[in-house]
């Protein structure tokens, strides 16, 4: 099982707009996911940083760490986005993984805390993750805000 950080593994760009397309994009957002994971690996900039899990050289899941998620609070960065990992590898703690790796690069990066927007109540309360408030999404919907700080007492 290995995390891999397509900034640090060009190789893996098709591989990567393929997947995260399958799981995130409509017919609507298919160019977006494409643009963005392309022009990512172009960039000394630390963000964005697309993410695959791969077992045995398939893939299994998905992250993105970005600097805004569609959201109205756009003071907060960098963001969690487009967290998946396939129905038969879940309850085997993969998802903590990819967020201990974008939790880890995210401080590497100078950030101290790092946010993510969704409206699973209960799952990432589980990983330090705290709610702190609704964000709006320019498509007129909200989600629920989570923060967690990188920087511990």
């Amino acid at each position: 099982m290995q995390i891999i950080n397509v900034k640090e593994n060009v190789a893996y760009q098709d591989k990567a707009i393929k997947y995260i397309q399958d799981k995130w994009a409509n017919e609507n957002t298919l160019k977006l996911y494409e643009d963005c994971i392309t022009h990512s690996l172009r960039t000394d900039n630390s963000l964005p940083i697309w993410y695959l899990l791969e077992n045995e050289g398939k893939i299994i899941g998905c992250a993105g760490l970005i600097s805004n998620d569609f959201v109205s609070r756009m003071d907060l960065w960098p963001w969690v986005c487009a967290l998946y990992i396939e129905e038969s590898y879940r309850g085997k703690a993969l998802g903590e993984k990819l967020l201990l790796k974008m939790k880890e690069d995210t401080k590497n990066a100078g950030f101290d805390k790092l946010y993510l927007c969704t409206n699973h109540v209960g799952y990432y309360e589980k990983y330090d993750f705290s709610y702190i408030g609704d964000g709006y999404h320019p498509w007129g919907g909200s989600s629920r805000i989570y923060e967690t700080n990188l920087i511990k007492p």
